[in-house]
């Protein structure tokens, strides 16, 4: 009997200890998880600008540790004392070129009028500035299906199609980029991408005006979903939008209707695009057991009027698909600036896809 409960303490013990190092390998494996996930601080490495419309970055650890690789499409968010009063507001940029073992992250950002966020990056991003980002993110990324690449990109919202295109060519895949701009001025890497089409025999490059000068000898006006597919010469293939939502609206339905399937069809919204919204409307944001109450400026959504306030709400999207932001809507009425993709729950709203139509009452977990 006492051999027996020897051999059975000696059993527990091991189980113990095998519990205890599977444990603490647990702990290690989350700690290192969060930290992943943890903003770190990176400093501008380069900076030059086109056509004073685009700030091309190029950010570095400033801690000189290796940066995490990411998938083509995903994107940063940066945090800076940008807001009223210098509170903090963070905007998601997309990650503008691509690398399997990144030295550096790049950044291409638009110069907006009304952005306070953008004005404030132009202004202070100097060659060895530093500012917090978050690690790549989001689900914007190319999948491993074998059929060919189709990316549509307007606007800025090139700037993901850009990554993508380099993780295509490097593995090899076909690919078709279509570049939607109002002008050669605002045709952005389009040298770029034209060099790379005479490079590789599985890309074909086609960019399109809606307002191009006399010279100009390529495809114009906007086009469509029948025009896409007749370049194509024919409906297969994986496809990938990022531009203004009324366009990706458009080209979506459109495409399903020209024998797309929609499951085929991806796209990633640059954030809601409101102009400017009321201003002098009262808002009273409950948090915490506490309450401020301060007015609105003009600002394009009612997430900007909270971050201006210094009210921090977590949102990675800016566009109504990652849902982060919601917040319980009180008292008053908002205007929804796009149908969010997130689902909303009732007397939710997503106020980074809102704006104030009236004096607002908002209750923040």
């Amino acid at each position: 009997m006492a051999l027996l409960l020897s051999a059975l303490s000696l059993v527990g013990l091991a189980f113990i200890a095998w519990l205890t190092v599977d444990g603490l390998l647990a702990i290690a494996r989350r700690r290192r998880a969060e930290q992943s996930r943890r903003p770190r601080r990176l400093r501008v490495a380069a900076r030059s600008e086109v056509a004073g419309e685009l700030l091309c970055l190029q950010l570095v650890a400033a801690d000189g540790k290796p940066l995490p690789a990411f998938a083509a499409g995903q994107h940063l968010l940066l945090g800076a004392p940008a807001g009223r009063n210098g509170s903090t507001i963070r905007r998601a940029y997309s990650l503008a070129a691509w690398n399997p073992a990144p030295s550096a992250y790049a950044l291409g950002i638009k110069r907006e009028a009304q952005g306070a966020m953008t004005q404030w990056l132009w202004q202070h991003l100097q060659p060895g500035t530093e500012i917090e980002a978050s690690p790549p993110q989001g689900n914007f990324v190319l999948d491993s299906a074998p059929e060919p690449l189709v990316l549509i990109g307007g606007g800025i919202g090139i700037t993901p199609m850009r990554a993508m295109l380099h993780a295509a060519l490097a593995a090899g895949r076909p690919v078709t980029l279509f570049q939607l701009a109002r002008d050669q001025a605002s045709l952005l890497y389009g040298e770029e991408f034209a060099m790379l089409a005479t490079r590789h025999s599985q890309f074909t490059y086609w960019p399109q005006l809606s307002r191009p000068a006399d010279d100009w000898s390529g495809a114009r006006g906007r086009i469509d979903a029948a025009q896409i597919i007749d370049v194509l010469g024919g409906s297969a293939g994986r496809f990938y939008l990022c531009a203004g939502n009324a366009v990706m609206d458009a080209l979506q339905a459109g495409l399903v209707g020209q024998g797309v399937d929609a499951a085929a069809i991806h796209r990633e919204a640059f954030g809601a695009a409101g102009g400017a919204g009321l201003s002098g409307l009262r808002l009273a944001v409950e948090q915490g057991g506490r309450e401020q109450v301060f007015a609105t400026a003009g600002e394009p959504t009612l997430l900007a009027a909270l971050e201006a306030n210094a009210v921090a709400l977590p949102s990675e999207c800016r566009a109504g698909s990652c849902g982060q932001c919601a917040v319980r809507l009180a008292e008053g009425e908002v205007d929804w600036l796009v149908q969010p993709e997130h689902p909303v729950g009732d007397g939710e709203i997503l106020p980074c896809v809102c704006t104030a139509r009236s004096n607002l009452r908002l209750a923040v977990a």
